[in-house]
This record gives C-alpha cells, sequence and structure tokens, in this order.
C-alpha cells in the first residue's frame, strides 16, 4: 500500500530544504557575475560524508556537483526520510559570492513517488543538465573536505561560528536563534561571511563540518551541519547549509 502524504507536510518540507537565505557582508564586490554558460555532461555524484554519525539521527545527504568560474557551486541534496517513504531529491545552484540560491529544483514525493536514484536522475536530467550548463557548472570527480583549520597560498585560515539561543515557549529547550560565521587569517585578518536568523527553526545545535576549495577561483564553499528536533520529535535531522568565503578579500586586520 502506497503511503499516503499530506499537501500540507509536502509544502512544509520543500520549503525547510529549500530555505538558505544567509546574509552576505561587504566583502567583495556583490554585483552580480554574468553567466558564463557551459556545453558539459554530468553523472550522479558521490556523496560526500560531513558529519560524524555520533547520535541516532537522520540525515540529509549531500553530493558535491562541481563549480563554475565566478562562483557558483552546485549540489545534489537527498532530505532526510522523516517516515515518508518516498524518495527525493534536489539539485540546487549557489552563488557563494552571495550566497544566494540560483536556481533549485525538488522531485515531488507524488508524481516520482515510485521512482528511485537512478530512475529520478535519468528522468530529470535534461532540465538539470540545461540549468547547470546554463550556470556555468564544471562537474568534479572528487572533493576534499578541508578542516576548519586549512592553508592556502602560502596563507593559513580558520572558520568560525557564532551562535546565539533562545527557549522555545512551547517545547521549553533551548533553539538556536542566529549565528554568524567568521573566517580568519593572521596574514590577512579577519572578516564576518554570513548572519543568519533562525527564528522558529528548532535547531538544538550547529557545527562547521568543513571547507571545499574552488579550482578555478581563491574561494571555498563553507559547510554548516545543524541538528534539528525531529517532525515528530527523536530522531533529530542533520541538515547542511553552505556559504562562500573569498580567500584574498574582505579581510580587516585588528587594532589590538
Amino acid at each position: 500500500m502506497k503511503r499516503i502524504i499530506s499537501t500540507s507536510l509536502i509544502i512544509l518540507l520543500l520549503v525547510a530544504i529549500s530555505c538558505k537565505t544567509g546574509i552576505k557582508q561587504n566583502q567583495e564586490n556583490k554585483t552580480k557575475p554574468e553567466d558564463e554558460k557551459v556545453n558539459e555532461e554530468y553523472f550522479f555524484p558521490e556523496e560526500l560524508t560531513y558529519y560524524q554519525n555520533v547520535t541516532e539521527v537522520v540525515p540529509d545527504k549531500l553530493y558535491p556537483i562541481g563549480w563554475s568560474k565566478n562562483g557558483n557551486f552546485a549540489y545534489l541534496i537527498e532530505p532526510a526520510d522523516e517516515a515518508l517513504g518516498n524518495y527525493m531529491a534536489g539539485v540546487v545552484v549557489v552563488s557563494l559570492v552571495s550566497d544566494e540560491v540560483l536556481w533549485s529544483w525538488y522531485t515531488d514525493p507524488i508524481v516520482d513517488e515510485d521512482l528511485y536514484r537512478e530512475d529520478v536522475w535519468q528522468k530529470h536530467y535534461d532540465d538539470i543538465k540545461k540549468h547547470l550548463n546554463k550556470y556555468g557548472i564544471i562537474q568534479q570527480r572528487s572533493f576534499d573536505l578541508m578542516d576548519t583549520y586549512f592553508t592556502y597560498d602560502k596563507k593559513d585560515y580558520i572558520v568560525r561560528l557564532e551562535t546565539e539561543k533562545i527557549k522555545d515557549p512551547d517545547m521549553g529547550i533551548n533553539i538556536i536563534s542566529k549565528s554568524k560565521l567568521f573566517i580568519k587569517s593572521p596574514q590577512l585578518g579577519e572578516k564576518q561571511i554570513a548572519e543568519k536568523n533562525y527564528e522558529t527553526s528548532m535547531i538544538l545545535g550547529q557545527q562547521i563540518s568543513g571547507c571545499l576549495l574552488s579550482p578555478y577561483e581563491d574561494r571555498v564553499a563553507i559547510i554548516v551541519k545543524s541538528e534539528r528536533w525531529g517532525y515528530e520529535g527523536p530522531p533529530n535531522v542533520v541538515e547542511f547549509e553552505v556559504f562562500g568565503a573569498n580567500l584574498s578579500t574582505g579581510f580587516k586586520q585588528s587594532n589590538e
């Protein structure tokens, strides 16, 4: 018997997994670069392990696809299955200059309910390819997730996360209300990368998983993982967000 999924739950899930609205700081020219279209073919990407499963959680799965030469980054996501019983996936192209989602697409849990990974990729491939080409995405075969401490171009960097919490009045638990992301280099200084308000997200904790280095620019994609209270309570869900940082501009030296 097929599982019946309420329309309201589908909408809630799609909103939750597509909400990537970080506030970018003035660290570089925010003029949107012209799209650098390419003519590429794509294969289903390899999963990137961005979390350590030390507790009983249900994770979103992250499959990085590739980069453009002007700061765009594309990935495939398989959202955590919170008892829906259907295969779900999405493809996202985000600008790591502004952290703006340029294009996103997600499976329809009802229309595609009898399909699995390979079938979904094949069925929607032409549309996925069209948009990845539009935003200049060149696929990589492998990705190296660097630590929050790393060296690039003979300079050292450290990425850190600051969070603020409030008590949820209904559940009586502390949840994250705001987070700020920073990057610091002893040689260059420090800058704030992003700031985001979460409000009613029910995020219990956040941590930086690591960084992915662009093969074309002085730029990294920073993977932040969040543990969210499960839709109907535990097990909780591990979600990820992607933020960008330019490694050569926008830094300020401290006066201390």
